[in-house]
């Protein structure tokens, strides 16, 4: 057991969660005893190659840093031998034709989950054990115009702390703080086919990340097979919320089509939890 609590920050490799990060090492938050990052294998080019000069920051500070990981959720969910896999919130096309969304398990079974059996190793918790001791305190990126992602901890040993909400940082003034000081700007960080993604995301994707493009529109259709192949269920899943493939899906904004919006394109939109890459 440790006589102090672990200050141990949670890092997306996000906008919010890297600011913090930039920002203890400034020296304005205090520096963190660990930081964890949940690798679900599937991120974007430009957020691994950002995550390796973080690594590179947290050595030259002697921060420990810890990669975890559940697999390859890319190559995990496509499975057909019969074993369980994980739930993507993706949008269902049911057989009267009627639209739903499949409940999500992504986000609990490849971030959370790895963090938090990290978490107690680093506390000296075994599996299930508790402890009504304060052991271990979460630093989560959760930036002011996100308070409602402000959640209480699961455990009675454990603490968590949003120190952009105490700033009233929002997301804007964070990259407004990494470009004041000279630091790089983070990436968007999220599995390259999160069907979280807005139309305005997932055309930065299609033009700016080709590579990543072609993956998330073959991974759509190769869901679609897996998913009739396990026979399980009736509905037919797809990435984007229109029920089309997303490589047919038509990207264009509102004002391309000659349309407008009063609330402004992609409003009513799902929103992501917030968990995968603050």
């Amino acid at each position: 057991m440790t006589n102090k609590p672990l200050r141990i920050l949670s890092l997306g490799a996000g906008v919010q969660s890297t600011t913090l990060l930039y920002m203890m090492v400034k020296g304005e938050i205090e520096l963190p005893d660990h930081v964890i990052f949940s690798d679900t294998g599937w991120e974007p080019k430009p957020v691994y190659e950002h995550l390796a000069k973080l690594e590179e920051l947290m050595q030259q500070h002697n921060i420990p840093f810890h990669k975890v990981t559940a697999g390859n959720i890319r190559s995990d969910v496509l499975r057909t031998d019969g074993s369980r896999v994980a739930l993507l919130p993706t949008y269902m096309k049911n057989p009267n034709n009627s639209k739903g969304m499949m409940q999500r398990q992504c986000t609990a079974e490849y971030k959370i989950n790895p963090a938090m059996k990290k978490h107690r190793e680093l506390v000296g918790l075994k599996s299930r054990q508790q402890s009504k001791e304060h052991l271990g305190t979460t630093i989560f990126g959760i930036s002011y115009d996100e308070i409602q992602r402000m959640k209480d901890p699961p455990f009675s040993w454990l603490r968590n702390e949003y120190p952009l909400i105490d700033m009233k940082m929002t997301r804007q003034m964070c990259l407004d703080w990494c470009e004041q000081y000279g630091y790089d700007l983070p990436p968007r960080s999220a599995c390259i086919g999160c069907p979280f993604k807005s139309d305005h995301e997932w055309r930065l994707l299609r033009d700016t990340m080709p590579d990543e493009w072609q993956d998330a529109v073959d991974f759509d259709n190769e869901y679609r097979e897996a998913v009739r192949v396990r026979g399980k269920l009736s509905s037919i899943p797809f990435l984007h919320k229109s029920l089309v493939p997303l490589g047919e899906v038509d990207l264009r904004t509102s004002k391309e089509k000659g349309q407008f919006s009063l609330f402004g394109e992609d409003q009513f939109d799902q929103e992501c939890e917030g968990m995968c890459g603050v």
